[in-house]
């Protein structure tokens, strides 16, 4: 197993994990909006953020330097790599095994996969041109609820046998999820009663119900990608408004939360 010791002290920055399953979802996560992506590594962590190409739903990635084994980097940098040449190597690791990214002053990355017993090194190139940083929105949000990734996850499989939208309503501390299409309806109803899925349920300024339509393959994507890292889902939003979903870590607290956006669908 490799040591914090054993860090290449040439490199502007090296990220250790006695596993790639960070990397993983980062990989899954990204490519459902990006091809490319940047990130951005100082000493507090790594984040990135992913926007798809019609700007219609945006990423925002930060594991802090405590949700690895070693990390190091004495000064902030930054590169930007394309996801699926990064995918191929990854998938070449086990979940058992160690994963150190690493930059030496070129433009390429180092990854270690692997013990001193049994090492695979690879070199990335990166890409010669850095994304804009897309800004977060700046949202106020009138509701919000809160329920298990597991959960979630399968309501949005059940509507999704019959359409393509997800309509969400919220009243009274329950939740509908809805949605219709060409061969029929489906509606998934969860009250305030129902502590084993739903964790809280809330609408602020005096509003009887607050309901929004967005796209479901956005929604399936992101929540399979992230699926392996999270386990609960927080969800705000307002009526007709875009949304923000936070896929939080319960037993990991010292890992950043993933934000993900997505703007509304417009129906009547």
């Amino acid at each position: 197993m490799q040591t914090q010791n054993e860090f290449s002290q040439d490199s502007e920055f090296s990220i250790f994990s006695s596993s790639p399953a960070i990397w993983r979802m980062i990989v899954a996560a990204v490519q459902t909006l990006s091809e490319d992506s940047t990130f951005d590594v100082d000493a507090d962590g790594v984040r990135t953020r992913a926007m798809d190409p019609s700007h219609v739903a945006l990423l925002d990635v930060k594991f802090p330097s405590s949700s690895f084994e070693n990390f190091r980097c004495p000064k902030p940098t930054r590169f930007t790599i394309h996801m699926e040449d990064f995918s191929k190597i990854v998938k070449r690791s086990e979940l058992k095994e160690s994963f150190e990214l690493s930059r030496a002053k070129s433009k390429s990355l180092a990854i270690k996969i692997g013990s001193t017993h049994y090492r695979k090194e690879f070199e990335l190139h990166l890409l010669d041109d850095e994304l804009k940083t897309s800004p977060l929105p700046k949202l106020t949000f009138t509701t919000r609820f809160s329920m298990g990734l597991d959960a979630f996850q399968q309501i949005l499989t059940d509507i999704s046998v019959v359409s393509t939208t997800v309509g969400v309503a919220v009243s009274n501390g329950s939740v509908s999820l809805s949605g219709k299409g060409d061969s029929g309806k489906a509606e998934v109803k969860i009250g305030k009663g129902d502590g084993a899925l739903l964790q809280e349920a809330s609408v602020e300024n005096g509003s009887d119900e607050t309901k929004a339509y967005y796209n479901l393959e956005y929604l399936l994507k992101i929540v399979k990608a992230v699926a392996s890292f999270s386990d609960l889902v927080k969800f705000e939003y307002s009526s007709k408004m875009p949304l923000r979903i936070e896929f939080l870590n319960l037993e990991k607290r010292s890992t950043g939360p993933i934000q993900f956006y997505l703007a509304p669908k417009m129906i009547d």
